[in-house]
């Protein structure tokens, strides 16, 4: 009896395998945020998506990518998407890191991002600015754009105009500075 026991247990842990490879798979976590604070920042629960090179290594593909050695993915260009579902609509935090070939050449074009006038941030990697994004479309926005050595980053928040605390005037709420802090201190 206890012979055939033992014969049971492997095929029964390749039946497991088999059956349930989605959920030994890990997700791709973002190197720059993790959901707990991005959910502080948002003001509640959050979904995350990862966007990174599909094949970890020197490979330029892009695509959603599950990662074992959550280190390395530090070194890619990663796009970090956290949403909040509200009443009003969504909340959402996203996260675009872009490593420059030329950076005289290739960060201007990441500026050009900003959708209003730029203000000169500073403590937030280098040649940090805030655009300042009026309410447009019942939305209010507040982005933040750097880079940091070779690496530009562009952090957007987004929240419906509605909400308490959507300001998206001249001032830079205190949550998405120290975002941006935490981003621009973690591709130092």
């Amino acid at each position: 009896m206890k012979k055939a026991w033992w014969l049971a247990i492997p095929i029964l842990m390749s039946v497991v395998a088999v059956l349930a490879p989605e959920r030994c798979a890990a997700q791709a976590k973002c190197p720059w945020l993790n959901a707990a604070t991005a959910a502080g920042v948002l003001g509640g629960e959050v979904q995350m998506a990862v966007t990174a090179p599909a094949e970890p290594g020197p490979v330029k593909g892009v695509g959603t990518a599950m990662y074992s050695d959550q280190v390395r993915m530090d070194r890619f260009d990663v796009t970090c998407d956290f949403t909040r579902k509200v009443e009003s609509g969504a909340d959402t935090l996203r996260i675009v890191v872009k490593t420059m070939s030329d950076q005289a050449k290739d960060f201007p074009t990441f500026l050009a991002l900003c959708g209003g006038p730029t203000v000169a941030l500073k403590g937030i990697g280098n040649q940090a600015v805030q655009c300042v994004i009026k309410n447009d479309g019942g939305k209010a926005q507040q982005q933040v754009i750097a880079r940091v050595r070779d690496r530009a980053f562009v952090l957007t928040i987004t929240r419906p105009a509605t909400e308490p605390g959507a300001d998206s005037g001249d001032n830079l709420r205190d949550d998405t500075r120290n975002t941006a802090e935490q981003i621009a201190g973690s591709l130092f």
